[in-house]
């Protein structure tokens, strides 16, 4: 079986290669780089599930669940139909629920599997699941559409910087495809190939074909649309229709972060209320209800540590799913600074793996805490802040050492991002006089003050100078190029546009120049106006996750352990009377407290790994809600918040504990 899967697989690779083989050809024909467009996306486990399970068992959803999921899954660019879709959710209910009802059986026949409680609870969740992945190639959809919403500002900012000088549409999206990267350029290469090899046409027609998939993207259609009329017009009124582009797609990229913002309040309260307060005080009612049930500490680490966190990181990914696209990410793996994925730099040329490393110092601490922890019996609570210590130490290693260097080169790029606008500018009113392009540089970075962009422009200056170089040269050279140290996608592409203009003349320079930096500054405009719209919504979750949540679970903890403490100091004297004798047998069933399956310590531990698991979901939402995904932003956030929050907390903790623990629980020694 498993030989005819591999062969069927290769089969169909072999197949998809000569159906791309002739796109490749056409592209390169085009201007386009080689590179595996032909490739498919990589199958993830969830592709491979529903190729198996439509195989298994068919099932087609109803007509119109089915046109939702045809147009989903096109976009999200999914390797599936909706048969495998459906198939997979049915399959995956009915084996849920029928192990359930196997292990319900084999413990009522052997004594060996799930109690009728436990099982119930199985099947329960099969309806969760099944939901799940019925909906998940909407869901994707969603997620894709705001992971490349930066990308759609930049395809219509190219396209317009192309049109200015060429009213060619064919040639604009031939151009925006050379400088996108990711699914966007494929789609644009691909509507390349169905224009070449007559699918459609016109490019009229294939761009009505495509933009029929983005028909809820109201603004990124308008300004498709808006361009097609543009071109058909004269000079002069095509300029002023192609500036009002621009300001169609940052107009609409605003208006939904506002919607989003409006949003966004009662998400972030029901995150704070009933994902992080209301749970973390429940845990005071814990050990009253352990009494009388008998409850034990597993119970509640598999609640509180596994099953409530699972359901706050699906909710805020649910909810991040409608965060409007705004900026686009960050490229730094090219940066000649920039360490490996996963690998920190130790100096120039030592690379470490952070996971590797990360065990090697803290496994040490967490084996001597553990031990420490195991071996103090019932009082155990100062073993487990050391074990809670220690995990978290962990935790903050791995993401401060994924993330401290590549933040800092990130920050930098995005500083320049933002201030290259201005420094074209100055570029572009220099060159406007007739300057010499080396001479308007120098005058150009001198103009600029201070800013951190200036070092480009010294960069280009430099080599310019020291080696001889054209203008072009001096920023692309594959050695010593200037681009090299500021790998950001945006001034790579508007830097080639300037350098191909400056080839036809200076006016044609300034006149491009000048035009690009008022199109990026209405952009840095944009984007600055979203983060001031977001700012409450930030602060409000960084304050829940610096101060208000950390304080808060460190005094909730101490009420839990003072509350364990005193049943546990009440349930040794009433079995003290017993042993004596001293208590009569009529007042005993007034008191069915069963044994407290919980110590001080577990109760402890089983919170702060709670603090941890919610501080690394807070600070990946935070980061989602700013910039979309970052995984770096992530990394480093998390590490931030687990140093001032885990301080918060253990100190809270602390306090709180010498200053109730002798008032109550001491007054009963």
């Amino acid at each position: 079986m498993r030989l005819f899967r591999r062969k069927k697989e290769k089969e169909e690779k072999e197949k998809e290669e000569l159906k791309f083989a002739g796109l490749e050809e056409i592209l390169y024909a085009h201007g386009f780089a080689r590179e595996p467009i032909s490739e498919k996306l990589p199958r993830t486990l969830y592709e491979k599930l529903c190729f198996i399970c439509e195989r298994i068992l068919p099932v087609d959803p109803d007509e119109k669940t089915k046109a939702r999921m045809e147009r989903a899954i096109e976009i999200a660019h999914l390797n599936i139909t909706p048969r495998g879709a459906a198939s997979l959710t049915l399959l995956s209910c009915g084996v849920l629920s029928s192990l359930a009802f196997l292990l319900i059986v084999s413990k009522l026949l052997f004594g060996v599997g799930l109690t009728l409680g436990h099982g119930l609870l199985l099947i329960t969740l099969a309806v969760p699941l099944a939901y799940y992945l019925y909906t998940y190639p909407m869901r994707l959809q969603r997620v894709f559409i705001s992971r490349i919403g930066g990308d759609i500002t930049m395809m219509i900012l190219y396209m317009v910087i192309y049109l200015r000088d060429s009213p060619n549409l064919e040639g604009a999206i031939s151009f925006a495809a050379r400088n996108l990267t990711g699914p966007l350029a494929k789609d644009l290469k691909k509507l390349l190939w169905d224009l070449e090899i007559g699918r459609y046409f016109s490019v009229d027609d294939a761009l009505m074909a495509y933009l029929s998939r983005w028909s809820c993207e109201r603004y990124f259609v308008e300004a498709f649309q808006l361009m097609r009329t543009a071109i058909k017009q004269p000079t002069e009124k095509r300029l002023r229709m192609l500036d009002e582009v621009i300001n169609v797609i940052l107009r609409g990229s605003k208006e939904r972060a506002k919607g989003f913002v409006h949003e966004m309040r009662m998400p972030v309260m029901l995150v704070h209320a009933l994902g992080i307060l209301l749970p973390v005080m429940g845990l005071v009612m814990f050990p009253i209800v352990g009494i009388f049930l008998a409850v034990k500490g597993e119970i509640l680490f598999i609640g509180y540590d596994i099953l409530l966190p699972i359901a706050l990181y699906f909710f805020i990914n649910h909810v991040l799913e409608t965060r409007p696209p705004t900026f686009a990410r960050i490229q730094i793996r090219e940066h000649p600074l920039m360490p490996r994925k996963g690998r920190f730099r130790l100096g120039k040329k030592l690379e470490l793996p952070c996971f590797w490393f990360t065990l090697l110092v803290s496994s040490p601490l967490i084996a001597l805490a553990s031990y420490l922890f195991l071996t103090a019996g019932s009082e155990n609570f100062f073993q487990s802040i050391f074990l809670t210590v220690a995990i978290a130490f962990a935790v903050f290693l791995y993401n401060y050492l994924s993330s401290f260097q590549r933040v800092k080169i990130r920050n930098e790029i995005q500083e320049i991002e933002q201030e290259f606008a201005e420094a074209l500018f100055q570029l572009g009113h220099q060159t406007s006089t007739g300057t010499p392009i080396e001479v308007a540089i120098e005058r150009a970075a001198q103009s600029i003050g201070d800013l951190t962009i200036k070092k480009f422009y010294e960069r280009i200056l430099h080599n310019m100078r020291t080696f001889g170089m054209s203008f072009k040269e001096a920023i692309f050279n594959e050695k010593t190029g200037a681009i090299l140290y500021y790998p950001s996608n945006l001034i790579r592409n508007v830097m080639r546009i300037v350098a191909d203009a400056a080839r036809r003349g200076a006016e044609a320079a300034s006149v491009t120049m000048l035009a690009i930096a008022r199109y990026l500054k209405n952009l840095s405009e944009m984007q600055s106006a979203i983060l001031d719209m977001l700012g409450d919504v930030i602060t409000s979750l960084r304050f829940q996750a610096y101060v208000l949540t950390p304080f808060v679970s460190g005094v909730i903890v101490t009420m839990g352990v003072v509350m364990i403490g005193l049943i546990s100091r009440l349930m040794a004297a009433i079995q003290k009377i017993k042993l004596k004798g001293q208590a009569g047998q009529a007042g005993l069933p007034l008191l069915p407290w069963a044994k407290l399956g919980i110590t001080t310590g577990e109760f402890q531990l089983i919170c702060g790994i709670y603090f941890i698991e919610t501080s690394l979901i807070i600070a990946a939402f935070i980061s989602s809600i700013m910039y979309g995904e970052d995984e770096i932003g992530k990394q480093d956030l998390a590490a931030k918040i687990l140093v001032f929050g885990g301080v918060i907390y253990l100190v809270s903790l602390l306090i709180s504990y010498f200053i109730f623990y002798p008032m109550t629980v001491g007054m009963l020694k």
